[in-house]
């Protein structure tokens, strides 16, 4: 006999709290960025879906699970300070409309969960750290300690962090290429086992020493996109 599984209410309140942070329109402002794709869009590196899927790989192996995704591992798993991550991530990153951009993308996290009423102690320590330039301002830091504060565990928040940073780099390619929706929709699907393994890597990670940038090429990429006439993108 099939015993029936009873979903909690908990669980459904995770869940739903979950599909909104991953919602790669969350939070308003990350469509205005491609972080250096639109570079490559423009020197015809990337024009068709098998070429995004090529950079968006190298990205996710080369910056989010070295970089971004390991910060992310040792904020809520190891429980590393979040200033001392902020600090590193900053000095990590060469391209000074790329900080920026993050610190943008930052502090409209930050400014959307208060106005969800989404709180907790490091929310608003991460906030006032902000508001006083006492950090930087990273977007990977927020959207993670948005996560804690709902009680999503490390691993899925990091997967649903990664999976959005990958839907909103393939809508970039969308306007600009331009690529088509069941293009897009079908790159998103080939990298899952490439967003499995930059979850994988990141969780390699066991202190800050160990957080690095491995893709020169789409560094440059970022540091070129600022000389393109005509963007779409801020950065």
């Amino acid at each position: 006999m099939r015993t029936r599984r009873t979903v909690t209410t908990t669980t459904m309140t995770e869940l739903t709290a979950l599909l909104q942070l991953a919602d790669a329109a969350f939070p308003a402002g990350a469509f205005a960025h491609s972080f250096g794709l639109e570079t490559a869009i423009a020197d015809g590196r990337v024009g068709d879906e098998a070429a995004l899927r090529a950079w968006i790989a190298d990205y996710l192996r080369g910056i989010v699970a070295p970089l971004d995704g390991a910060a992310f591992v040792l904020a809520l798993r190891d429980g590393v300070a979040i200033a001392a991550l902020d600090e590193r991530l900053a000095a990590a990153q060469a391209n000074a409309e790329l900080r920026r951009g993050n610190a943008h993308l930052a502090r409209a996290t930050l400014a959307s969960y208060a106005a969800m009423e989404l709180r907790s102690p490091a929310l608003s320590a991460y906030a006032d750290a902000l508001a006083a330039q006492r950090c930087a301002g990273q977007h990977v830091l927020a959207a993670a300690l948005g996560y804690a504060a709902c009680g999503i565990g490390w691993q899925t928040g990091l997967t649903a962090h990664v999976t959005t940073t990958v839907a909103t780099l393939a809508s970039v390619a969308a306007r600009a290429v331009p690529l088509g929706q069941r293009a897009v929709a079908h790159a998103r699907w080939a990298l899952r086992a490439q967003i499995d393994d930059a979850v994988a890597r990141a969780a390699r990670v066991r202190s800050l020493d160990e957080l690095a940038i491995g893709a020169p090429a789409l560094e440059i990429d970022g540091l070129r996109h600022r000389r393109l006439h005509g963007r779409l993108f801020a950065s």
